[in-house]
């Protein structure tokens, strides 16, 4: 007879943990009981196959849990007669947060059976599916603590829900058309419009109108995918120009006409989570032009819902499914505020009184030579949590920098970053940011007594966490954005790290983004750089590639020179207004230094001729992406000049193509694999670490991955490597400096 005391933590709650436990006990004869608590699973277990009902609870999980670490302790026998799951108990939080999940294959079936009690069933679910996050509260996850609570079971649901061998078993959404959420079609103002919800929100479609439609973490806005007329319509509304809009399909035989997409991006397509995913387009199809100008990309998923794949299948044409928000600001997840703020950009609402606890944008992907390349981590993917290597006595709360707003919690147990928030800067974005701090601070029970935040001073992250009154401490926004890599890998050794992304603010008061460290969990040292280039017009600079263009040309000819240059930077611009331009440049007047990679790509995709004025961040190189041969290698040449990378050759270069737009996109990317590649040959002992948002781009990470490959290059995969995870890095750092920072 063995007796012991098994404690695990991981995603061990809200995915048929428990009844699983229970099954493998009935199996192998074991007594005692399994009970969520706050710090995991505990199972107390006897029995003469105490052995093999450890097994196999490690080797048989649950197809959405994950074990992150299992203790085993004996104790003395009780003499337990039998096994059983005992309520949940409340206390300070240590265990992962439950994640959102796709409709699963068994509820579907049971949806399309006429015969089935939850036959068309909008909000069906089990164990193995539906919502998680979204709708809890505080953990431990029972329904008393989710928005469900809300909704009393019937007898039917009730018996499923108590049943040990059932699927629902402590599904804590479960319901049924008896006692669950209701459908509700409302008009652009939030009034009531009788009728069947389903067909009033279908048949708007037909008519290419748009619909709001509720989600598991927000509203969609919805129309007809193949119509110019209400795509147009769509982004006149939203005010959204250009930026491309993700496109839902009902199935993937439907997605296949309409992409060409490879084994591992149907993985991710048809999985369990189902997030948007970056594949190419093919050409001459019926997809609106106006889904995504100027790139051969576009944003694909399937229905993840029980709603959505109601909605499809009185519908035979792709739907636009994008977030429904004010540009940069967080998704909406009540019906009266899609009235109240987007009543002039939809025409129907359609919406349940489920409510949406925590919203959650959907997750956005791709793919780059079989490796994942996280975009937007949102649902079914965050919040992202991790087992500390060591416990800390600290509650440490980083929060994160401006743009693509995240927070991370650092608790006794483990790493917790949220999900994508949004642009900070509004009065909306920095109430959901804050209701996101309350959010975690609640989950875990515990009040931070030291927050991280960036180093610029004007953030709404920085002056939140210097209104504070606690201990604080600042984090270089490029050494974030290596560390953030470095916690995905638990890496604490010292490592060579690229930073390249659009900006941040660097410790000498510039602009930085192109940086090159050798940085451990303790500090960096900057090696290398581009040289900076003058922004002229500052923030302008930014949406107008032209301008970093002009500069780079300043600095490589003279005034009369660019006048005559044939290209297309100077094309874009009056002959009287470079002079003026360059008067500014000359004079550095409203014209500050970056070293940003970002902006160099922004203003290469100038003097390439593929875009002068941009309508959303890293539209450039999205556009010089689809124009990059693999088979063209040559870089261009820079030189290294006391730490300065001074590409002002390769301008002369790009300028002299004459607009061949295959070579110099090719080329441009070579020459950022090239000047990665220096360094690596410079410090061949030392492990590769990357981050920014630069490495977003397909093209470049799949040149990284085939010269570098596995052992020593290390990319984010489960995390953004844009600024949605700096505030992992900024956490990370304070883990492994806690009395630096406290001092």
């Amino acid at each position: 007879m063995i007796s012991c005391k098994i404690t695990i933590k991981g995603v061990v709650q809200g995915v048929g943990f428990r009844p699983f436990v229970y099954r493998e006990a009935m199996a192998h004869n074991v007594m005692g009981f399994v009970i969520n608590t706050p710090q995991g699973v505990v199972i107390e277990a006897e029995g003469l196959e105490c052995k093999a009902f450890i097994d196999a609870l490690i080797t048989h999980l649950p197809l959405h849990a994950r074990i992150d670490s299992i203790e085993i302790m004996p104790r003395e026998a009780c003499n337990y007669g039998h096994f059983e799951i005992r309520d949940s108990t409340l206390g300070e939080a240590s265990v992962a947060i439950p994640l959102d999940t796709a409709l699963c294959s068994a509820c579907q079936a049971e949806m399309n059976d006429p015969h089935n009690r939850r036959y068309r069933y909008p909000f069906i679910n089990c164990t193995d599916c539906g919502p998680r996050y979204t709708l809890i509260q505080i953990p431990p996850y029972d329904r008393v603590r989710t928005s469900m609570k809300h909704f009393t079971m019937c007898d039917q649901c009730h018996d499923e829900y108590i049943d040990p061998l059932s699927r629902r078993y402590h599904a804590e959404p479960i319901s049924c058309p008896d006692c669950g959420p209701q459908l509700k079609f409302y008009d652009s103002k939030g009034v009531v419009i009788e009728g069947d919800p389903l067909a009033l929100a279908v048949s708007m479609l037909r008519e290419g109108k748009i619909i709001a439609l509720k989600g598991l973490g927000g509203f969609h806005l919805m129309c007809d995918a193949t119509s110019d007329t209400a795509v147009s319509e769509l982004r006149r509304r939203k005010h959204r120009k250009a930026k491309p809009l993700a496109v839902m399909f009902s199935s993937l035989e439907q997605l296949e006409t309409y992409a060409d997409i490879n084994d591992d991006e149907r993985a991710l397509i048809t999985g369990a989570i189902k997030p948007i995913v970056i594949v190419r387009a093919q050409k001459g199809t019926k997809l609106s032009k106006e889904v995504a100008p100027s790139i051969d990309r576009i944003g694909v998923f399937l229905p993840y819902t029980p709603l959505h794949r109601l909605i499809f299948e009185s519908i035979d044409f792709p739907l636009i499914a994008t977030s429904a928000n004010i540009s940069n600001e967080p998704i909406i997840v009540r019906t009266e505020e899609i009235a109240q703020r987007l009543g002039t950009v939809v025409d129907g609402i359609l919406s349940h009184d489920r409510l949406i606890v925590n919203a959650l944008d959907d997750s956005v992907v791709q793919v780059a030579q079989g490796r994942v390349v996280m975009l937007r981590m949102g649902r079914g993917y965050a919040p992202y949590t991790r087992l500390l290597n060591h416990t800390s006595d600290k509650c440490i709360l980083a929060v994160g920098a401006h743009q693509k707003s995240s927070i991370a919690l650092g608790t006794k147990d483990n790493i917790v970053l949220s999900g994508h928030i949004g642009d900070l800067g509004s009065i909306e974005a920095d109430g959901y940011f804050e209701r996101t701090v309350q959010t975690f601070k609640r989950f875990y029970d515990c009040e931070p007594t030291l927050l991280i935040s960036d180093l610029h001073p004007f953030y709404s992250s920085t002056r939140y966490a210097q209104g504070e009154n606690k201990e604080y401490y600042g984090v270089q926004h490029h050494y974030a954005h290596i560390l953030s890599c470095m916690a995905e890998y638990s890496l604490n050794e010292k490592v060579l790290g690229f930073a390249f992304d659009g900006t941040g603010y660097g410790e000498d008061g510039n602009l930085w983004g192109g940086e090159v460290m050798i940085a451990d969990t303790h500090g960096y040292e900057r090696i290398g750089f581009l040289k900076p280039s003058a922004l002229i017009g500052g923030d302008k600079a930014i949406k107008e590639p032209r301008r970093i263009a002009l500069s780079l040309l300043f600095e490589r000819y003279t005034l009369d020179e660019v006048l005559e240059l044939q290209s297309p930077s100077v094309e874009a611009f009056l002959s009287h207004e470079i002079r003026q331009l360059h008067h500014m440049w000359l004079k550095q007047i409203n014209s500050p230094l970056s070293s940003s990679m970002g902006r160099l790509f922004d203003g290469v995709a100038s003097l390439g001729g593929f875009i002068q004025s941009l309508d959303y961040e890293g539209q450039g190189g999205m556009i010089m992406e689809q124009f990059v041969d693999e088979s063209i290698n040559e870089p261009f040449d820079f030189e290294l000049q006391e730490g300065a990378i001074d590409l002002s050759s390769m301008v002369r270069d790009i300028v002299s193509l004459n607009g061949d737009k295959t070579q110099i996109a090719s080329r441009f990317i070579a020459t950022v694999e090239a000047i990665m590649g220096y360094y690596a040959d410079q410090y061949p002992d030392l492990p590769m670490v990357i981050g920014g948002g630069v490495f977003q781009n397909q093209a470049l990470m799949s040149r990284l991955y085939r010269r570098f490959g596995e052992g020593r290059f290390y990319a984010q995969q489960q995390t953004p490597m844009n600024d949605g995870s700096i505030a992992l890095g900024q956490l990370y750092y304070a883990i492994h400096n806690t009395e630096k920072c406290f001092s």
